[in-house]
């Protein structure tokens, strides 16, 4: 028996930070390198322990423009390499990611919302792009400060639905590329459930995550850098041989802002 790869979404000083007035609209390039480390233990439906890893380079432009009640969400995906796919996954799927465009709204105080793409990248969910180069941040932002974003979100997997409470606190500063920027670390929990078609037909998973991020904030809320890393314990049910399969998830990010 064959395992689907499941990719389930899976990240101061002293003195107050005053945000840097929008300049109506920053476009910035990204890479975004991520990792998904699989695991299936096969054995109860007779089959084997399987161990997979998928590794791939993203390059985005991402564009938020100044409007009424906070900015729009506009990214274009230039390219997206697999530097590690699984057996028999054609390298050319990643192909069809290039101009594919998400679109979203983040409002004044960093809540994403209405994130939507316009195409695919063979299985990899480029809505997750987003939220990795647009997280919740509360600006102005200062040393000390401490709070809780709790999101649910239905598109980064079809048939996949994933909430997510993360817990971010200001602990430090660093210059960036010559930018003082606001170090935010974070710690969170996830809870995930859904339906995914398979070689050995339906299945209907649920479990939970953990993880922690680190994000590098410039005083206008630009990333300038930050990394997380996950891990979510899976039960996949095979409804047509009623038989469960455990599943361990390991992800990592790296996030690059580009000149």
């Amino acid at each position: 028996m064959q395992a689907r790869m499941l990719m389930a979404g899976a990240l101061f000083s002293g003195a107050m930070m005053l945000p840097a007035p929008h300049a109506g609209s920053v476009t910035t390039r990204y890479k975004v390198a991520q990792s998904v480390t699989q695991d299936v233990d096969a054995t109860s439906a007779g089959g084997a322990k399987q161990h997979s890893v998928v590794k791939f380079t993203s390059y985005v432009q991402l564009t938020l423009t100044d409007t009424t009640g906070g900015r729009s969400i506009k990214m274009v995906v230039d390219s997206i390499h697999g530097d590690s796919l699984p057996a028999g996954a054609p390298a050319e799927m990643l192909a069809k990611a290039k101009g594919a465009i998400v679109s979203g709204f983040v409002d004044a105080n960093g809540k994403v919302s209405n994130v939507k793409a316009n195409g695919d990248a063979g299985g990899i969910p480029l809505t997750n792009l987003v939220s990795h180069l647009v997280p919740p941040m509360r600006q102005p932002l200062k040393m000390g400060d401490a709070w809780t974003d709790t999101s649910s979100t239905d598109n980064d997997t079809p048939g996949m639905s994933t909430k997510t409470v993360t817990n971010f606190k200001v602990t430090g500063s660093e210059t960036r590329a010559g930018v003082k920027t606001s170090k935010v670390d974070g710690a969170f929990s996830s809870s995930i459930v859904g339906t995914q078609e398979t070689p050995g037909g339906s299945a209907d998973i649920d479990g939970t995550g953990t993880g922690t991020l680190t994000y590098f904030i410039a005083p206008d809320g630009k990333v300038m850098g930050g990394n997380a890393t996950s891990t979510s314990n899976l039960n996949v049910t095979l409804a047509a041989q009623n038989v469960s399969l455990p599943v361990v998830l390991s992800t990592t990010v790296e996030i690059t802002p580009l000149p």
